[in-house]
């Protein structure tokens, strides 16, 4: 093992970077005798959402909330604002998203599957269908809740386990178009773009496809909606893989993402925090039509659901999405 230009070189020959932050606080971990363990998995029926964590000793269950958060999080969540409305934390939140996401309006929500619903409720009805490049489990939930169907309209190279592609999560064009004409554009009330689909072991969509999709949606008056949940890894990624994007800042590439979106929704539980969401757009029309639905479902309007300390620290989270020495990057 050597050291050169900042990074460790193991014998294997892989380069692996150092980390570039301190830690701060060490959480005690006990290792459950297999005894124990084998009891917890039989009393919970071999289900390990059932599982409690006191009998898990290394849990992978999920990647959602398990993000640490950053010492500037954390103070920020010191001087929030907690008035009803009119909060100046709401004020800070909106500003980041306008100035990362590139969205003017915004409506806060307590996490992703609350602005799924209010999307589904606003837009939803008995026969839409939902063209998409893959599901995620509780945007497949809403929509068919609402009485919609999803089609998702992958690749097959998307499917293929062992295999070089770049961009797995990029939607067919041509399945797109013929899905179209088949069910006609009055019964499409928006396509969806996951970044990046989960559920395929998080695979990327490229610039190029989302360029694409935006054509289609333009040719048949369709909205372009993207659950940007785990848009900084999708951005990433284009910025490895998309020579275009080789030379292009993090925030260049984040802003064009979503201006091709007309609503942008998300979940800080992925995108930069550990609690929270948000919906967003520059469309009046598009925010006029969901507001309502934020105080039925959620809360009031500045506030969506979350305490003011979760809002902070999603502002904060917003902004290290845009810094690329904390994304771990490959030799």
């Amino acid at each position: 093992m050597s050291e050169n230009s900042g990074k460790i070189k193991f014998y294997n020959g892989e380069n692996i970077p150092l980390e570039l932050h301190k830690v701060r606080i060490v959480q005690k971990l006990h290792l459950v005798p297999i005894e124990r363990r084998l009891e917890a998995l039989n009393e919970a029926g071999y289900n390990t959402f059932r599982l409690s964590t006191k009998d898990v000793f290394l849990d992978m269950l999920t990647d959602s909330g398990t993000n640490a958060m950053s010492d500037r999080q954390l103070g920020a969540m010191m001087i929030a604002d907690d008035a009803y409305a009119g909060s100046q934390s709401f004020d800070r939140f909106r500003k980041a998203v306008e100035d990362v996401l590139g969205k003017k309006y915004l409506l806060p929500v307590h996490q992703g599957r609350a602005a799924e619903n209010i999307i589904s409720n606003a837009y939803i009805r008995k026969g839409s269908v939902i063209p998409m490049n893959y599901h995620f489990t509780t945007a497949l939930a809403h929509i068919t809740q609402y009485g919609g169907r999803i089609e998702e309209l992958l690749y097959n190279e998307a499917y293929v386990i062992k295999s070089n592609h770049p961009f797995k999560g990029n939607i067919n064009i041509e399945k797109l178009e013929e899905c179209i004409k088949t069910n006609g554009p009055e019964n499409i009330p928006y396509i969806r773009m996951e970044a990046f689909t989960n559920l395929i072991g998080g695979q990327p969509f490229s610039m190029q496809n989302l360029r694409d999709v935006r054509k289609i949606a333009d040719k048949y008056g369709i909205r372009l909606v993207l659950d940007a949940s785990l848009l900084g890894e999708n951005a990433w990624l284009i910025k490895q893989r998309e020579e275009e994007f080789k030379n292009s800042s993090m925030g260049d590439i984040i802003k064009e993402m979503t201006g091709l979106a007309d609503l942008v929704y998300f979940s800080a539980r992925k995108l930069s925090s550990s609690r929270g969401g948000g919906i967003c757009t520059n469309d009046e029309a598009i925010y006029k039509e969901l507001e309502p639905l934020v105080p039925l479902f959620e809360g009031f309007l500045t506030y969506g659901g979350m305490s003011v300390r979760e809002i902070e620290a999603i502002a904060v989270g917003l902004y290290e999405t845009l810094d690329e020495s904390l994304i771990c990057q490959s030799p």
